[in-house]
């Protein structure tokens, strides 16, 4: 996965095309470039070409211009209106980002296959998590993963140390395998997605989500004033598991993220960030018997520039929603239902909901949406003020934080414009982002309906030849 970041890019190729050398793998190497400019992809490719001929490897590529063509190809072969294809694997020009559509190129050109997907600014180099056990647990809640907080990028790298294995063995070890065969033989279901730890940059979009924070990842947070300081303003952190664990729940980070294309899988969200989140919420709901597995390796996340939360971000955030939150609460308002279906049946009626809410008076959405956002957002109120009693609202720095948080979240949903995406109204005045918001969720909710039926027809495609991606 990459965009306008070809040092980048090729470093990351490089450190994983010599992984797969040094322990005899010949994988399939993809590389899908959301980059908008036609000379970007025109020195992506000729860059990629010149990796292949030293790496001695095929390396497939797609940009924008390669996706437009599929997309019409797809359209005729399956009968899908165009324009639902353009938007699956191009997104939106109103919107700012299609990191979404990008993987869903990923997700239609590699159908049927094993699949490990990594963000351009990561590295393959391998450590354990601390004290790591090999020994398979099962867990039942969010999200299983530790933190460990760092000022800097060396500092994080310097507390791993780090070891030469397979990182296709790691993913493989679980993912496409039936947890009756790989842990309790009385469990069902099966491992859709594999989720490697990560040191390096957290990838979050805010430090909110420390303020809820359990545990052994609390008690670093909090061990002084300043080390809870530092982790408010640095992104850079360890966060794993110390053993392999399987979930049912919905949590998903595509920073590396291993996925089983031979299952009927949900497209990602086209536009706007947290498509990740999206996905792992619809994984959850329309594939049967779906589960995460959290990896005890970790992968280095190092983006080109160091990263830091902005000073004011936790609590400016509190006055809005983004577009991905308008769509959870969209998703979550479904209920799916008792009745056996098949996991196209699900998406389908998922999709089927979106566009009804989409047909509603742009008021009734908007009243709906946020009454589902304040559902969502009195369950993290709850979290919070039961960590205030249940830690005897100590230390206070830390206590004074989460009451302001407490403070801001229940003065928030109330607003008048809360509902309205803060990230949509960066290049729309509020009328137009109100609008444009409710569309959005009509027309994934087509996408939705009709996903089974793009994916059906990407597989005929592909069994006569035809690809998103090429040989570069």
């Amino acid at each position: 996965m990459t965009r306008n970041r070809l040092p980048s890019l090729v470093a990351c190729l490089e450190s994983y095309l010599e992984n797969c050398r040094r322990h005899g793998r010949s994988p399939e190497f993809v590389v899908t470039d959301d980059s908008p400019t036609a000379r970007a992809q025109d020195q992506t490719r000729a860059a990629l070409r010149l990796l292949e001929k030293h790496a001695g490897v095929e390396i497939r590529y797609a940009g924008r211009r390669e996706r437009s063509r599929f997309a019409e190809a797809l359209a005729r072969e399956s009968a899908v209106p165009l324009e639902i294809i353009r938007f699956a694997v191009s997104g939106d020009d109103r919107c700012a980002v299609s990191t979404g559509a990008n993987r869903n190129s990923l997700l239609l050109d590699t159908v049927d296959a094993l699949v490990l997907s990594v963000d351009d600014d990561t590295r393959c180099r391998i450590a354990a998590s601390p004290d790591a056990e090999e020994t398979l647990a099962f867990f039942s809640g969010y999200d299983p993963t530790e933190f460990w907080f760092f000022e800097d990028h060396s500092s994080a790298i310097e507390s791993l140390s780090f070891v030469d294995i397979d990182v296709l063995g790691c993913d493989e070890a679980l993912l496409g395998n039936a947890v009756a065969d790989v842990g309790d033989p009385a469990a069902s279901g099966r491992v859709a997605i594999t989720l490697h730890g990560l040191v390096g940059d957290s990838g979050m979009s805010s430090s909110r989500y420390y303020l809820g924070l359990t545990g052994a990842s609390r008690e670093r947070l909090v061990a002084s004033e300043n080390a809870y300081q530092s982790a408010f303003r640095s992104r850079e952190v360890l966060r794993a598991v110390r053993r392999p664990m399987l979930s049912a729940g919905p949590f998903c980070m595509t920073t590396f993220l291993g996925f089983d294309n031979r299952l009927l899988l949900p497209p990602f969200f086209p536009v706007q960030r947290n498509a990740d989140g999206i996905f792992g919420l619809v994984l959850q709901k329309c594939v049967d018997g779906s589960r995460v597995a959290f990896l005890p390796s970790v992968l280095v996340h190092r983006p080109a520039a160091p990263r830091a939360f902005a000073p004011d971000e936790i609590w400016t955030d509190t006055a809005s929603v983004r577009m991905a939150d308008v769509l959870i609460a969209c998703v979550l308002a479904h209920e799916g239902g008792s009745a056996p279906l098949t996991d196209a049946t699900r998406l389908a009626q998922l999709g089927q909901h979106l566009q009804r809410l989409g047909e509603l008076k742009l008021s009734d959405f908007e009243a709906h949406v946020r009454r589902m956002q304040q559902y969502r957002t009195m369950a993290f109120i709850t979290v919070l003020q039961s960590h205030l009693q249940m830690y005897g609202a100590s230390p206070r720095f830390w206590a004074d934080d989460v009451k302001r948080m407490i403070e801001l979240l229940s003065k928030g949903t109330s607003t008048g414009d809360y509902i309205v995406p803060r990230d949509l109204r960066d290049a729309h005045d509020l009328e137009e982002a109100r609008r444009l918001s409710q569309e959005l969720v009509a027309r994934f909710g087509e996408l939705l309906e009709a996903w089974p039926t793009i994916v059906a027809a990407a597989r005929r495609l592909r069994a006569n030849g035809c690809r998103l991606t090429s040989p570069v």
